[in-house]
Formats: structure tokens, sequence, C-alpha cells
């Protein structure tokens, strides 16, 4: 228009107006942009997912397997494995909209390259609706995907919610029989004072609403406390390999309570651990290895603690494959070490059975002997419950610590004279959380 100005030309052009941004644009660019958006936010969440996973505190390996297991237990309450399975759902989303956008992007340029991305998108469309149905039919079907979980998830409600519909209505109808039969008033007066009462007699939370939680210092948060700890340990031996690590592990097994509730007891841990400290010679020796002599100690403690508590506790644990093994390592012998090996030599008695053990050929210390004479004390509340006489071991323990010279600690004496109370006939009829920590 300035050239035709100055140049004179009478004609002016017309100025061109834009229309804006075609429609199939607009559409092309929101799929791709979503497309976009979902994968970012896929990798956003798995960035977090593994900050979660990587978080950790402070403090010593109890601490932290315990923090560990607590944590656990949360992701497992607030549903982390699900929001975890949703990340390859949002990819697949992703790449369904790409293929989509790709496709009505080409239509205008070339149809048929359109018409093979689309061909190729609806295939793979396909086929993934074919594994999410036969995922969800068939559960050992190895194509899993989040969402024939969900699916599956949701019939398995729905077929809850039928039987239940089902019972009410097979209730309802026996309900309608009786009132036929019953005066009908009576029965309408009767049932309105039931509900009342029943609704009365139920605690009441401030909001209103029954209580139904539980406290830890309800027998259900205790048995909750200890199926923890019982984990902890477990997930310990599972990753630890330092001595010092196993040492600390082996300490902390004595401070739970292995009651019957407990499933899942370490036994075949510790014994691995026992049997890691020593060292098998061809003629029948069993040494400790260097640097290893407080695991040995701490892992047959454990073991026998575990053992004898176990058995008070009416527990059926699999201790065969162990109980053929521990006589191997009746061959450690040693002049100065003689907690380890009385410790050894009652172990074999537990697991295997009783037999006389020379008490005076051992010199123990004031605390590794109140311990042993608790555990004995355990063992004869477990063999007199069933036979008259108490085994050969405690029987012999006892002989030796009221026949000696000087005096044992009064620990082991007040131990001594209850084993000989329950000899003469007085068993006390105590629960295994009652035998689980010292009682004198």
């Amino acid at each position: 228009m300035l050239l035709n100005a100055t140049s004179g030309t009478p004609n002016q052009p017309n100025v061109p107006v834009t229309s804006g941004q075609k429609a199939s644009a607009v559409q092309v660019q929101s799929i791709l942009f979503s497309s976009l958006a979902s994968a970012l936010l896929a990798a956003f969440l798995a960035t977090l997912g593994k900050q979660w996973l990587n978080f950790h505190v402070e403090g010593s390996l109890i601490d932290r397997s315990r923090h560990r297991e607590l944590r656990m237990r949360g992701m497992i309450t607030w549903r982390f494995k699900i929001i975890m399975e949703c990340l390859p759902l949002i990819m697949q989303v992703s790449l369904l909209l790409l293929g989509c956008a790709l496709a009505r992007y080409l239509w205008d340029l070339s149809r048929t390259v359109s018409a093979v991305i689309a061909t190729f998108t609806a295939f793979g469309f396909l086929f993934y609706l074919f594994i999410v149905f036969a995922a969800t039919v068939w559960k050992t079907c190895p194509f899993q995907t989040p969402v024939s979980v969900v699916l599956r998830y949701v019939l398995s409600l729905v077929n809850q919610h039928k039987h239940h519909r089902l019972r009410e209505i097979q209730e309802n109808l026996s309900m309608v029989t009786q009132i036929k039969r019953d005066n009908e008033s009576y029965f309408t007066a009767t049932l309105v004072r039931s509900i009342d009462e029943e609704f009365a007699s139920r605690p009441q939370t401030p909001s209103g609403k029954t209580a139904s939680t539980t406290t830890m210092d309800s027998p259900e948060g205790e048995e909750s406390t200890q199926a923890s700890d019982a984990n902890c340990i477990s997930t310990i031996f599972r990753f630890a390999g330092a001595p010092d690590a196993i040492v600390a592990v082996t300490g902390f097994i004595p401070e739970v309570n292995w009651t019957s509730n407990v499933r899942r007891v370490p036994l075949r841990e510790v014994y691995d651990c026992l049997c890691r400290s020593f060292e098998f010679l061809r003629d029948g020796r069993v040494l400790v290895r260097p640097g290893m002599r407080e695991q040995a100690y701490g892992s047959a403690r454990a073991l026998l603690y575990l053992r004898v508590q176990r058995l008070c506790a009416n527990a059926t644990d699999d201790a065969h494959a162990i109980a053929s093994k521990v006589g191997s390592l009746l061959g450690y012998r040693s002049r100065g070490n003689h907690e380890l090996e009385s410790t050894l030599q009652v172990l074999d008695a537990v697991f295997n059975k009783e037999k006389d053990i020379q008490w005076r050929e051992f010199a123990l210390g004031d605390v590794h002997y109140c311990w042993l004479s608790h555990i004995l004390r355990c063992r004869a509340w477990v063999t007199l419950r069933t036979q008259a006489t108490p085994t050969k071991e405690v029987f012999g323990f006892v002989q030796h610590a009221l026949s000696e010279e000087s005096l044992p600690p009064p620990r082991v004496i007040a131990d001594c004279l209850l084993i000989v109370n329950m000899i003469v006939g007085r068993l006390p009829q105590l629960d295994d959380k009652m035998l689980i920590k010292d009682k004198r």
C-alpha cells in the first residue's frame, strides 16, 4: 500500500484479514498437549513414588527396621500399590492420544498415511482391550493390567452385593412368614424394642458412631505390635549380613513376645546365622570363626529362647529340619567359653531329646546363669504338663545349683525352688504371655 501510494497508483489492494486457526489444528494441538501432560504426570508420580521409597530415618538398626516396617504397613493402608499401578495406565492413555493426534493431523495432508497410522492405533487399542478382557476373566492370564485388576475387584464387589441382596430377600421372606403366623402388632412392638435396646447397649464415639477402632493398649493392638516386630526381625535377617547387625537383631529377639498369635518366627534364619559363625572340621571338631564369637553366642541364645517360648505357647513351628542339624554343633569344645558350650548343650536337648549335661564342668557367669535358669524353668513347665518328671537336663541343673558350696545368685535359687514346686505337683496355670517375661 505504501509503494502504490508513493507511485500514484489509484487502486488500493485489499488488506488480508486472518480468520484464526483451523478447527483441525486446534483439535490436533489439544490432543498432543494432552498426551504430553499425561506423560509428564506419569513421570512426576514415578519420581514422587521413588522419593517415598527412599525416605528413611536415622537411628539404630532396630529403629530403622521398625520404621521401615511401619512405612510398609502405611503403604498398604494408603493403597500405595494402586497409585503406582496407575502409572502404566497413564502412559498407555498418553500413547493412545499421540496416535489419535497424528492420525488427525495427517488426514488433511495425506489420507493414505493417516489411514496407516489410524490402523496401527486401532489395532493396538483393540489388542489392549482383548488382554484386559482376558486378564479380567482368567486370573491366571500373564497379561495383567491395572484396568483388569480394577475390573476384577469391581466384579467381586458386584457378586458380593448380589449374594447379600439374595440373603436379604430370603431373610425378608422368612420374616414375612413369621409376621403372618404371629400377631402383627405384638411382633412390631417387640422388634422396635429390641432394636432400641441394641443401639442403646453399643458404645458410642463422640461423633455418635459405634466405636470400632482398637488402641495399642488393647489385646488386638498388642498382637499387631508383636507381629510387626516379628516381620521387622525377619526383614533384617534377609538384608543384613554384617556381624554387628546380626548381634543387634539376636539381642532384640528376647524382647519380643513370641506368643501363639505370631505366625512369622525366624527359627531357620537364626539357625543359619548360628551355623555361619562356626567352622566344621573333618575330624568332627567345631571352631568359632575369627571375630564371630558374639554372633555365635547371640544366635544360640536367640534360637534357644525362640524354641522354648514357642513350646510354652503351644505353637506349631516347623523345627524338624533344624532339629536334625543341631547335633552337629556339639563338636564345639572350649576351655574359656563355657557359656556358649552350655547353651549348645541345652539347644540339643530342647530340639531333640532330653540328655544328661555335666553341669559341674561349666563355670558360668552370673548373667548367663540367671538367664539359663529362667529358660530351664520354662522348659520344666512345658514338660511337666505332659509327664510326671522333668527332663534330665532340668533335674541335673537343679541338683547342681542347690548343691554348690558357694550359693548361686538369688534368681537362680528362685527358679530352682519354682521347678521343685512344679515337681511336687503345684504346676501354675499360666498363659503363654505370662511365660514370656520373667515373673520371679
